[in-house]
Formats: structure tokens, C-alpha cells, sequence
């Protein structure tokens, strides 16, 4: 599940050489050089830059979707608005959205503080503690076999879970041409009634 260096999990193999894929073992492949500060902002990057992958691929009107997504002051910009963007689409399902949620308050705790912070903290150990397992845990699990994975494991394998599955998702995407769909002028059309009235000054005669 882990090599013997601190913190590095094994990245998912490529079979059919998929480029997503190939970013992803990269991105992987290099966090055991990094302490959790600098493993932390590497992820939650990555994590930004993968949402904003998958909401251009499913948004219309390519200029507008970018300008939303990341253009100048874009609503979508930020990577809390880009988590919850995803989420209310129906692009990633609630663990999904909780993982990265996570991921993004333990980013914060690391870049608002130059000093004192580490995954050992009791309230950032705390947040990796309410991760749901990864699917490397769940297999583990099934074969009975006692789990020892520390916090920067786990965040680790469940951050790739997510990370492999919004990027393959985004190709799938792209590759059929799937688009958020076109509600107004599907609907059935409304209905007004129009009704006579009196006009207004022989209504006001009436009343004098």
C-alpha cells in the first residue's frame, strides 16, 4: 500500500496511458520529497486545477464557462467556490465534496500559519480523522488485514481516489461531449389567462 519512504503512496498504474493519469502518478510521485506544508499546498492545488478541468469540460458556451471558472474576479476561482460548484451540479457526490472539503480546511491551517503546523495537530489530525476510507482501506479491510496507515497515508490515498475519479470523469466528459443541459425551452410553456376589466375611470365614476 505504502513504499518505506514517510507519507509516499503508491500512485495508480496506467495501463491504457491516459495523460490525466500520467499527471496524477507525477504529482504522487513527488510528495515524498515533501513535508506536509509544501504536500498539503502541492494537493490542494492539483485538487483546484482538476475541478476547474472538470467544470469547463461540463459548462456551455466555452468563453463564458471560462470567464466564470477562471477568468478575472471569477465566481468559480477560488477552490471553496469550485468544490461547491461541483457539488451542486451533481459532478462529484457528497464524499467527494466532504474529502475535498477537508483537504481545503487543512490547506488553510498550513498557509495562514508560518510556523507550528503539522498533520500531527490535534485539530488537523482530527479533520484526516473524518475521512471515509479509500478504496486501497476498503480492499485492505475485505481481506481481513490489519490497517496501519498514518494521517498523511490516508489523506494521501483518499485524495487520489477522488483526484483519479473527477479526471476521469472530465475525459469522459469531453470525450462524449456531455454538457450541462438546456432546460429553458424544454419546459412546458406557462399559461396566462387574460381576463376584462373595467377601465379605470369608469371604475372610479362607479365609486363616486
Amino acid at each position: 500500500m505504502a513504499s518505506e519512504k514517510k507519507g509516499y503512496a503508491k500512485p495508480p498504474v496506467n495501463p491504457h496511458n491516459e495523460p490525466f493519469v500520467d499527471e496524477l502518478n507525477s504529482m504522487l510521485g513527488s510528495l515524498h520529497e515533501h513535508d506536509d506544508r509544501s504536500m498539503i499546498l502541492t494537493m490542494a492545488a492539483f485538487a483546484e486545477d482538476t475541478l476547474e478541468l472538470l467544470l469547463l469540460a461540463y459548462l456551455r458556451e466555452a468563453r463564458q464557462a471560462k470567464d466564470l471558472v477562471n477568468g478575472f474576479n471569477a465566481p468559480l476561482g477560488t477552490f471553496s467556490a469550485r468544490i461547491k460548484a461541483a457539488f451542486v451540479l451533481g459532478l462529484i457526490h457528497k464524499d467527494g465534496y466532504q474529502t475535498l472539503e477537508i483537504l481545503r480546511k487543512i490547506r488553510n491551517e498550513f498557509a495562514h500559519n508560518w510556523a507550528g503546523v503539522s498533520l500531527d495537530r490535534e485539530d488537523i489530525n482530527s479533520l484526516v480523522a473524518q475521512l471515509s476510507r479509500s478504496r486501497i482501506e476498503e480492499l485492505v479491510i475485505d481481506q481481513s488485514e490489519t490497517v496501519r496507515s498514518s494521517g498523511r497515508e490516508r489523506l494521501l490515498l483518499k485524495i487520489s481516489d477522488i483526484l483519479i475519479d473527477i479526471r476521469m470523469l472530465a475525459k469522459s466528459l469531453r470525450k462524449d461531449g456531455i454538457k450541462a443541459p438546456m432546460i429553458m425551452g424544454n419546459t412546458k410553456p406557462v399559461r396566462v389567462q387574460f381576463i376584462e376589466v373595467e377601465e379605470f375611470g369608469e371604475a372610479l365614476n362607479s365609486k363616486t
